[in-house]
């Protein structure tokens, strides 16, 4: 999949004119490190969220630590296949070395459940943003349609199936046990404990869920935000409008991240598609395709860099200790 990828991004780049592709890039510049910064904001808004997820144990994060666990795992969902998967198992990893594995699964379930709740309704508003904004044929109008009814159909699922408690931890592992995958009776308990500390989140810490929600959809607005800055680097003025709906649409293309790496081709593709129904051409949405993803490929290497810093050894720190304590409280 990377490699179609890779061949559909050189296809793209041909298509759109590698001169013209070439300057839009120069006239970036030194800009790259405003988009940094947007990111690295952002970064500090999604930390303090799940550092919120972790309920009573959010003191054994301080906003530093939880600031590095978040660039790591995102790091790690950029570069890997299935990268959702491996990049929240990082991040699952990372907090289990200071609080109990339970607790370390139930905040990395509560944290993503909550931050793509934000995004549905991010989309769902800049979809309708969208229609009012932009005149559009018949067949956007229509596929925009398609994408606004999945949307709100996948937050009414998700909505009954939690509140139903469909998905359980304990009857995943309970089923792997029948069949022998699993032996060991603290492993058994422990979903048990997930599934108690997930679905009782609401109940037993209402303020953190109601900060959750308003520091993801801060984190989405910043994004929005880099998308306008990115329209303007482009030459097409300073329109807050137009960055909402453009991070709102290519949210959309994001989901290709499950099976291509990085998004490679996919991206830069769905962002030429959706610019032009802005009413921009292909190429300039191929332009904000690339310089996304140049940004996001500067900021995956710094999280993997921030490993080696000074204090990333402390994320380990006493986790014995702590698992221990935690343990006891639960």
């Amino acid at each position: 999949m990377l490699a179609a990828g890779l061949g559909l991004l050189a296809w793209l780049v041909m298509r759109s004119g590698p001169r013209l592709l070439a300057r839009d890039l120069l006239d970036v510049g030194w800009w790259m490190v405003a988009l940094l910064a947007i990111a690295a904001l952002r970064n500090l808004f999604r930390a303090a969220a799940v550092r919120l997820a972790l309920g009573e144990d959010r003191r054994q994060f301080s906003l530093g630590a939880m600031y590095l666990v978040v660039m790591v795992s995102d790091a790690v969902q950029y570069v890997a296949v299935a990268g959702l998967l491996f990049g929240q198992t990082t991040k699952g990893w990372l907090l289990a070395r200071r609080v109990s594995g339970p607790r370390a699964v139930s905040t990395v379930m509560v944290d993503l459940l909550l931050f793509y709740l934000t995004a549905s309704l991010f989309v769902l508003g800049g979809i309708g943003l969208f229609f009012a904004s932009y005149p559009t044929s018949l067949g956007v109008r229509e596929a925009g349609l398609v994408c606004a009814a999945v949307v709100a159909g996948a937050i009414v699922a998700g909505g009954v199936a939690f509140h139903r408690r469909w998905l359980r931890a304990g009857r995943l592992v309970g089923l792997l046990a029948r069949w022998g995958l699993i032996r060991r009776r603290e492993t058994i308990e422990g979903a048990g404990d997930i599934d108690t500390q997930m679905f009782d989140f609401y109940r037993r810490h209402p303020a953190a869920f109601g900060g959750i929600l308003a520091l993801d959809f801060v984190a989405h607005f910043l994004l929005a935000f880099e998308a306008m800055l990115i329209l303007w680097l482009l030459r097409l003025g300073l329109n807050y409008r137009a960055g909402i709906v453009a991070e709102t649409l290519t949210k959309l293309v994001g989901l290709g991240g499950l099976l291509v790496p990085g998004d490679v081709g996919l991206y830069q593709g769905g962002s030429g598609l959706i610019l032009h129904a802005m009413g921009y051409t292909v190429a300039t949405g191929v332009a904000f395709g690339i310089i996304r993803q140049i940004r996001t490929i500067l900021w995956a290497g710094i999280g993997f860099l921030a490993l080696l810093a000074p204090g990333a050894g402390q994320l380990g720190k006493n986790g014995s200790a702590n698992r221990g304590a935690a343990t006891e409280r639960q």
